[in-house]
Parts: C-alpha cells; sequence; structure tokens
C-alpha cells in the first residue's frame, strides 16, 4: 500500500496541530533513481490499553509518504479506547486484531509472522516516528542489500510530547552495549527480513530486553548502519514498563549475560561482563536512591558497593555522581538519625 496523504486520513482530535496530526512526509516516487521497486517495508504496533497515545502513533507510520508500506496491529484486547482508534484507520491498516495475548514480545512476534516485507521492524503505542524515517531507513537497505539493521537517534519525551533527553545512536559495538547500554534505540530500528529469518524473530523469554538482545544477535552477525538522523521519538511516562519494571529489567539483563556466549576471547569477555554487572548495579543505586525513601537508600548503597566490588572503574569514572549517590545515602541515614535522637528527647525531658 503506497502511505495515504494527511487530507484522506480522519480529521485530528481538536487542539492537535504538527507532526503527525496536520503535516505529513513527501510522497516518495514509485521506484528508485535507477529502477526497480523499493523494498517492502511492514510496521508492527503491539498495542495494549494505550488509547492515549496509538493514534499519535498510527498516524506516524501512515503519514511517511512511503510506497510500500504493510502496516499491522496487534491488540491483546484493549479495554479502553484502542480498538476504537483502530478501527478509524482500519482503511490503511493491513491486518489488525484485537484478542488475548502472551505479552508485547509475542504480539510483536505474531505479526512479523504475518508479515510480507523485506524490512520490519515495531513501533509501540507510545512512540511515534518521524517525517520521513521509513524512507531513510530504506534508502539504506536498498543502497547495501546486505545490511541487517538500519537504525538512527531517538528523541525521548514525556506525556506531554516535551522533549527530555536524547538517546544517541552509535555504530554498533558489542562492549558498548554492554558495559553503557544500547546504542541502538528500539523506535528508530530497522531489520532486514534476510537477517531475522537467519537469527530468529524476538525470543519471549524475555519481556523487558527483547529488542535489546535482537540488536545484539543481529549486530554480531550482519552489517549494521548508524544513520545521523533523528527518526523517532521515544516516551517515558510514568505508566511505561522501563519505569514500572525497572528491576525486571535489571534481572533480565544480568541472565541474558550470564548464559551468553559471544565468539571473543575469554579475557575480553571476562572484563566486559564485570564491567556490565558493574554498570547494572550502578544504575540500580540511582533507581533506588530516586525513590525517596529511607529503606531504598539502604538499598542504594548496597547496590553502590556492589557495583564498586564488581568493576570499580565505573563507580571511579563518574566521580561526581558516585559522591552524590555516598551523600544522599548518609544524609538520609542522619536526618533519621537526628530524627530518632529528638523523640527520645521528647519522652525523656523533665
Amino acid at each position: 500500500m503506497r502511505c495515504p496523504t494527511l487530507d484522506a486520513l480522519p480529521p485530528p482530535p481538536a487542539g492537535k496541530t504538527g507532526w503527525p496530526w496536520t503535516e505529513e512526509s513527501p510522497q516518495l516516487s514509485d521506484s528508485p533513481p535507477v529502477g526497480h521497486n523499493w523494498p517492502r517495508v511492514s510496521i508492527v504496533t503491539p498495542s495494549y490499553n494505550q488509547g492515549q497515545f496509538i493514534e499519535e502513533t498510527i498516524r506516524s507510520v501512515l503519514l511517511q509518504g512511503y510506497p510500500d508500506l504493510e502496516y499491522i496491529v496487534i491488540d491483546g484486547r484493549s479495554n479502553d479506547m484502542t480498538t476504537e482508534i483502530i478501527r478509524r484507520y482500519d482503511p490503511w491498516i493491513a491486518y489488525w486484531v484485537s484478542e488475548p495475548d502472551r505479552g508485547q514480545t509475542h504480539a510483536i512476534n505474531k505479526g512479523w509472522t504475518l508479515a510480507t516485507g523485506d524490512i520490519l521492524a515495531f513501533i509501540n503505542t507510545d512512540d511515534y516516528y518521524l517525517t520521513g524515517a521509513i524512507t531513510t531507513a530504506a534508502q539504506e537497505f536498498w543502497a547495501k542489500p546486505n545490511v541487517g539493521m538500519v537504525y538512527g537517534t531517538a528523541i525521548i519525551v514525556d506525556e506531554t510530547a516535551r522533549e527530555l533527553r536524547t538517546w544517541d545512536a552509535q555504530p554498533f559495538d558489542l562492549g558498548i552495549m554492554l558495559t553503557s547500554g544500547s546504542v541502538v534505540p528500539q523506535p528508530a530500528t530497522f531489520f532486514s527480513e534476510t537477517a531475522l529469518k537467519r537469527v530468529g524473530y524476538l525470543n519471549e523469554q524475555w519481556q523487558m530486553i527483547m529488542d535489546y538482545e535482537l540488536c545484539i544477535r543481529i549486530g554480531m552477525r550482519f552489517p549494521t548502519v548508524c544513520v545521523p538522523r533523528t527518526l523517532a521519538r521515544f516516551r517515558d511516562h510514568r505508566e511505561s514498563k522501563s519505569r514500572l519494571r525497572f528491576e525486571a529489567m535489571v534481572e533480565e539483563v544480568s541472565e541474558f549475560i550470564t548464559t551468553f556466549r559471544p565468539d571473543i576471547s575469554p579475557h575480553e569477555w571476562y572484563t566486559i561482563k564485570h564491567a556490565t554487572m558493574g554498570r547494572l548495579h550502578y544504575e540500580l543505586a540511582l533507581y533506588y536512591l530516586a525513590q525517596q525513601q529511607q529503606q531504598e537508600r539502604s538499598k542504594a548503597f548496597s547496590q553502590l558497593l556492589q557495583s564498586i566490588f564488581l568493576y570499580s572503574p565505573f563507580a571511579l569514572a563518574r566521580p561526581l555522581l558516585t559522591a552524590h549517590i555516598v551523600k544522599r545515602v548518609f544524609s538520609g541515614h542522619f536526618k533519621a538519625l537526628g530524627a530518632q535522637v529528638r523523640d527520645f528527647l521528647k519522652r525523656t525531658s523533665w
């Protein structure tokens, strides 16, 4: 299907302007400059009770101006306004269903199994593409047929689409992916169908790191392209999984690290593995510190100690932040101790 124009879609809700409400991507020509056809791009959106965001996601896919798009929405039987919004865009969705599934990973795999594209991707209902994202990825795949993954930068926004920070894309490197965190922003990533068939789809063992683990599998076996462009927006909000289940995400990464066997020297892997575990404990320290509770501050200090024990360079490379963690932990202890002393004096005063 050729992407529809703005005029063809339902009008946006009142007060919604800009991309992708009142703006659209330029329509790409039917054929590349030297003939043949553009590769078909299949986008899957897994959905469950994200009615407040899903219309923005859908429009950001449909308004890409791309000549051969296949859009699939797999909803887990939402009980909010989600299906009503999906029906509004039914003429431009190749396939959609609303039925119980086994979670987000299963929903994406279910959609990819139905897809017929040469290029596959998924965009969650609280994220959305920027103008020309699909065209940018397709041009790279068309020019470099052996590439397994194309990705760009994503901007992290809040519930109101206010920009918070940038999720910078960097050339794929296993060490950086593990010891520093993902440099392959998920909503701005596209995969070749060939690579996915070769390495397999998302591993349903994972519910938090499925995209991260897949990118590592593909990046270890295929050439990748990191484009110097921002392709998507990633929404960080109170109900996002990365916030609500941060501990579960760290647990999955830890489990992955213990079973992963990359084709590198044992000495190099030993260093990367310990540096990664040091990073995870450090990030948990920051997570617990943000909870603003005395009990959590104790956990924060424990995680910091484990990080230093496993890989001290990680904490030492961040002296100001590490000092801030220590200060916050002990200031909390001193405040609690001071309150206990004052309470004792009140109870024992003459």
